[in-house]
């Protein structure tokens, strides 16, 4: 009997350490917390961006384009995850999976002119009401040359 509590006891710590790690986003805390890139207060949470790294550190920052100068530094296979948020619900959603209004004159953080959405749709309408700007997808992301200049 001991034996065999022993062995399941085994095999469940085993099980547990087996399972994929989540890289969940955090909450941002406007006090304390401060973009990683040009170490500005987080402040405005639903232009935040946050980077997981696979040892589960979670790298936050203030502006999407923080995060990609992040990425450039960064080797890429040290990365679990990337997060942005919908600019209009502060929803967190996966880099690849959002939907990304571009214009340089649109207000961000830090100057770089691209906000997040969860749908195509709502970043159309962001686009209509602004009466300007483009629909970008995360392709287009990444062949952006990112820069405070742009």
């Amino acid at each position: 009997m001991r034996k065999t509590f022993l062995f399941i006891c085994i095999l469940l710590m085993l099980t547990a350490c087996q399972r994929e790690q989540a890289y969940e986003p955090e909450e941002i805390n406007p006090d304390i917390d401060v973009c990683m890139i040009c170490n500005m207060s987080i402040t405005a949470e639903n232009y935040a961006t946050e980077a997981i790294l696979k040892d589960g550190t979670v790298h936050k920052f203030d502006d999407i384009g923080c995060m990609f100068e992040f990425m450039k530094q960064e080797d890429k296979e040290n990365i679990a995850k990337l997060y942005v948020r919908d600019i209009e619900t502060g929803e967190w959603i996966e880099l690849e999976k959002a939907f990304f209004a571009y214009d340089r004159d649109y207000w961000t953080p830090m100057n770089y002119g691209v906000v997040s959405f969860a749908s195509e749709e709502n970043a159309k309408k962001y686009i209509e009401k602004e009466g300007k700007g483009q629909l970008w997808t995360y392709d287009q992301l990444l062949q952006h040359k990112w820069g405070f200049e742009q």
